[in-house]
């Protein structure tokens, strides 16, 4: 019966003619629905959906409307790109939307206590909003989800801040907050930190009393999500969303629709997967596999039953509903079940050679088997039937690294990175493609955005300060140096030393024309940074020696000869550890200066390419990617 009605629904505004504002948003959430009920983006509903955004911009109703109209009709745009994972657009409607309230927001400390037996307050993660105008959209609604305490003995149910203050949230912000905290989610390395931020939107929502039953049980939702990891907040995640399943009412539905578009909140059976996720964690395999059932995930049955070691009880669904009906989507999962290659190539027959995740599974059975030529061909086979696969374009660049095929690496990463351009991972591998091509001020520049998107990843700082210094932009390799030592490593790198020490000592000009010698002060304070962090590398301290002792008209002999012994002693550590090695150190410090010829380029061997690492098999939506890196 639903199923008829929404076709009717599409039939109806597929026929109007010289169609309204109102038509157009319509049709949008009808296509955006037509998406979720799908297991994949779909190429054809994106190209409808791109085509109605586009008509919708362009409508003159839509300029005409108030500021806080057009900022949902342009939060629902971002969160309908989102479900078709174009981050980069999605991101773009939701940035314009934000500018046009005047609101904005940020993640700041604040003290504060997490747990009932702390004495001292702490810093603490917390949202701070700050709306230019006050345009709230309150409306008090009735039977709002309620909110399960966590009654742990000894976690707070909330943080308790010094201040007690609380951010100000209404209707209209909190899907600014949401989208950013789905966004996040969609990150390929989920860390504590990084799920510390998340929760930190998740409760600013939660507590800022949105009055919106969507937004809120989206929010209650994506903090099950987050905790189901937590020994201490299981119970409350699976409770909370229990609460939430039970409290569902469809007489009430129409009363509670007024945010559904523009909260991005998931339908009622993926809620109900995400309970049947926790009961497995807790050892309820028979409930989970009950929702299974219920909601016929078949997929999600047959795998709860290989978890169990039931291989059989798994085939042999597979096997039952294939007798029912013969799909590709089941062809492929019994080829999961048996790793039986001739399933998959049977559901790129069936499909008419259109299906994408035939050709995706296929690619990854000879990757994981290390047939790459094999594996890239099934991959581009996959995104060339459906080009919205942005994890799969960037394991296709790894496939083609490993290969090496630099060209369609550099193809598949600048996909990647066109879907999602807050990829770290992504701009980094596109960098070193680029790198292997000999194209080394494109790979800096990639280097430079992977810096962007992760601040915090040694490895990227690490590629972009060996591109930094092929180009001999030596700000760059200065800033990158530091960089790395702050995120806590005891880092060190002769090579990227002795290109610092030859561009004052040779006075080489950089990358921006400066001369060399411009940066010793920079560079001297960089050396006393790095030294106070490392104290005990040979490498340093010799280099540190070389800077006080061959650069003219800065000479400190004195100093230099200290650093030499500093040198020196660090080397000496080594005879504990071995002989010849130290034998090895003390004829590095000992041997006579190198005549250097005139003209001679001292930045030549500092033109390595990152070395081919594993790279994980996995799809990086399972988050499973691998960032190539100099290190090593």
């Amino acid at each position: 019966r639903c199923v008829k009605l929404f076709q009717l629904t599409q039939n109806y505004f597929n026929t109007r003619k010289d169609p309204l504002l109102t038509d157009l948003l319509f049709k949008l959430r009808c296509t955006f629905i037509n998406q979720v009920l799908l297991d994949e983006a779909c190429p054809d509903l994106y190209r409808e959906f791109e085509k109605l955004v586009g008509l919708i911009e362009a409508n003159s109703d839509f300029l005409g409307q108030s500021k806080e109209k057009r900022c949902k009709i342009l939060v629902e745009i971002g969160v309908g790109y989102l479900h078709f994972s174009q981050f980069s657009k999605s991101r773009k409607y939701i940035d314009t939307a934000k500018i046009l309230l005047g609101f904005t927001f940020r993640l700041t400390g604040a003290m504060g206590r997490r747990t009932k037996y702390q004495t001292t307050d702490t810093p603490q993660l917390r949202v701070e909003t700050i709306l230019e105008e006050d345009v709230s959209d309150k409306a008090p609604l009735e039977n709002e989800p309620e909110q399960i305490d966590l009654g742990d003995d000894t976690v707070l149910e909330k943080i308790s801040f010094q201040d007690g203050s609380v951010s100000s949230i209404s209707n209209l912000t909190a899907p600014f907050l949401l989208h950013t905290a789905s966004l996040k989610l969609k990150d390929f390395y989920l860390d504590d930190l990084l799920r510390e931020e998340v929760i930190a939107f998740l409760e600013a929502i939660i507590e800022g009393s949105t009055y919106s039953y969507c937004i809120a049980t989206h929010a209650y939702f994506l903090r099950s999500h987050l905790e189901k990891k937590s020994m201490r907040r299981l119970t409350r995640s699976m409770e909370q969303l229990e609460e939430v399943i039970q409290g569902f009412d469809c007489k009430k539905a129409c009363a509670r629709t007024g945010s559904l578009f523009v909260s991005g909140l998931p339908p009622m059976w993926i809620q109900e997967k995400l309970l049947a996720e926790l009961y497995t964690s807790i050892g309820s395999h028979k409930s989970a596999l009950d929702i299974y059932e219920r909601l016929q995930m078949n997929e999600e049955q047959i795998t709860a039953l290989q978890t169990l070691g039931r291989y059989e009880a798994a085939e042999k669904l597979t096997r039952t509903l294939l007798e029912k009906g013969e799909t590709p989507k089941l062809y492929c999962i019994l080829g999961d079940s048996t790793q039986d290659i001739s399933h998959y190539e049977k559901a790129w027959e069936l499909s008419g050679e259109s299906s994408a995740r035939a050709m995706k599974s296929l690619g990854y059975h000879y990757f994981n088997v290390k047939q790459y030529p094999k594996a890239l061909e099934c991959m581009l086979a996959s995104v060339d039937c459906n080009h919205l696969q942005g994890g799969l374009w960037f394991t296709a660049g790894c496939t083609a690294l490993a290969i090496p095929d630099y060209a369609t690496a550099v193809r598949c990463f600048r996909e990647s990175v066109h879907i999602d351009d807050e990829s770290g991972q992504g701009w980094s591998n596109l960098g070193a493609a680029f790198e292997r091509t000999g194209k080394i001020l494109k790979a800096f520049n990639c280097y430079k955005e992977a810096t962007r998107c992760s601040y915090n990843n040694w490895r990227v700082w690490e590629n972009y300060i060996c591109a930094a210094a092929q180009i001999k932009h030596f700000s760059s390799i200065i800033h990158a140096y530091r960089q790395i030592i702050n995120l806590g490593e005891k880092y060190c790198d002769k090579t990227i030393l002795n290109c610092l020490v030859a561009a004052v000592r040779d006075n080489l000009e950089s990358a921006s024309g400066e001369p060399g010698i411009t940066y010793f002060d920079k560079i001297l304070d960089l050396f006393r940074f790095a030294s106070s962090k490392v104290t005990t590398n040979f490498d340093l301290w010799r280099s540190y020696a070389a800077l006080h002792l061959d650069v003219a008209g800065k000479e400190d002999v004195s100093k230099g000869i200290g650093y030499l012994i500093k040198a020196y002693h660090s080397a000496s550590l080594y005879i504990e550890k071995s002989l010849e090695e130290f034998l090895k150190m003390c004829g590095m410090f000992w041997s006579p200066p190198r005549v250097r010829h005139e003209g001679e380029q001292r930045l030549g061997y500092l033109c390595t390419t990152p070395p081919i690492s594993q790279v994980n098999p996995h799809d990086p939506g399972d988050k499973g990617q691998q960032t190539y890196s100099h290190a090593g």
